[in-house]
């Protein structure tokens, strides 16, 4: 069906270490280009379970596409089919709005400043050293009493250390906690028991037949969708971006904005797609704005967009 292929590397530097998994060291991606015009993102993160990014290459390569892989050509094909026709993908849409997404290393007087900017809910990687991550959680939020919370430790603790880690946090803290992402790796009676302490849940990881696991404990989840490796969604999910190229954040956002069009505001969820800043700045990110608010900026031309810089960029056949 794709024919020829071509692909573009990148690599984005971030600014500080992005999870407890993943260090502060450069990332490497590619985006991709389709012959029928369109364009998709491709960057994997091994340390979180993805294959590596060579093996979905060479997967494409054979037509028998991975699960990144398998999303980019999606996003190919309804990328070129608006490029075709000379229109913007996010005509008629609204993205919605995004939570800040905070880096490990995030201080607090950056989270001040982001409350300046219109944030009222931050979205914070931790680290599995509970003492320390609870003394950070409560110096942060301090600075911003409005504030609420979505915490992800990207499955580092087992339950006992879960359970440790929302006995040690203040009452008054636990009440702005919009969720806890990902505590520990999925199983339905341990995170039965983390609701029964009255933990509030969030799950990112990829599941076996994730359609009935928000029905597996008594208490609902909220889904977290990445769509370049998501194919469904569960009830209202929050849509995040893959801390991605942004590129491949424009596809996140389209993904959302279109899968909550028709839907009334106050059952539209905060988002993550607002994630340019966590690397250092590039011409794509700059189109999106380095000086970061609640509001995605949609970046114009066709399609996705970034129409004079993907044309501009060398492009090798896959």
């Amino acid at each position: 069906m794709w024919g020829e292929m071509f692909y573009s590397s990148y690599t984005l530097q971030p600014v500080g270490a992005l999870s407890a998994r993943a260090a502060a060291q450069p990332r490497e991606g590619v985006l991709l280009k389709g012959d029928n015009g369109g364009y998709a993102c491709l960057q994997a993160w091994p340390e979180l379970g993805d294959s590596p990014l060579e093996y979905e290459l060479d997967a494409l390569r054979d037509g028998a596409p991975l699960l990144l892989g398998e999303r980019a050509l999606k996003c190919m094909e309804i990328d070129g089919e608006a490029r075709a026709k000379g229109i913007s993908l996010f005509e008629g849409l609204s993205v919605p709005r995004s939570h800040a997404t905070l880096p490990v290393s995030v201080t607090p007087s950056q989270v001040y400043n982001l409350h300046q900017k219109g944030f009222r809910v931050g979205k914070i990687k931790v680290i599995p050293k509970l003492a320390s991550t609870v003394e950070r959680l409560v110096n942060l939020a301090a600075m911003v009493p409005e504030w609420k919370w979505r915490v992800d430790f990207d499955c580092t603790l087992s339950l006992e250390e879960a359970l440790k880690f929302w006995e040690m946090l203040p009452q008054a803290l636990k009440d702005r906690i919009d969720f806890v992402e990902d505590p520990c790796y999925y199983n339905v009676d341990e995170w039965q028991a983390l609701q029964d302490v009255g933990m509030p849940l969030g799950y990112d990881t990829p599941l076996h037949n994730e359609k009935i696991i928000p029905q597996r404990t008594r208490k609902p989840m909220m889904r977290i969708v990445k769509p370049v490796r998501h194919h469904s969604t569960v009830g209202l999910p929050v849509f995040t971006s893959n801390l991605d190229h942004p590129l491949g954040q424009c596809w996140a956002a389209y993904c959302a904005a279109l899968f909550y069009t028709g839907k009334a505001a106050d059952q539209i969820p905060l988002c993550g797609l607002v994630t340019q800043h966590v690397y250092r700045p590039t011409p794509f990110s700059e189109v999106l704005g380095m000086d970061i608010v609640p509001d995605f900026r949609v970046p114009g031309g066709t399609g996705l967009g970034f129409d004079d810089l993907l044309s501009a960029l060398p492009w090798k056949r896959l």
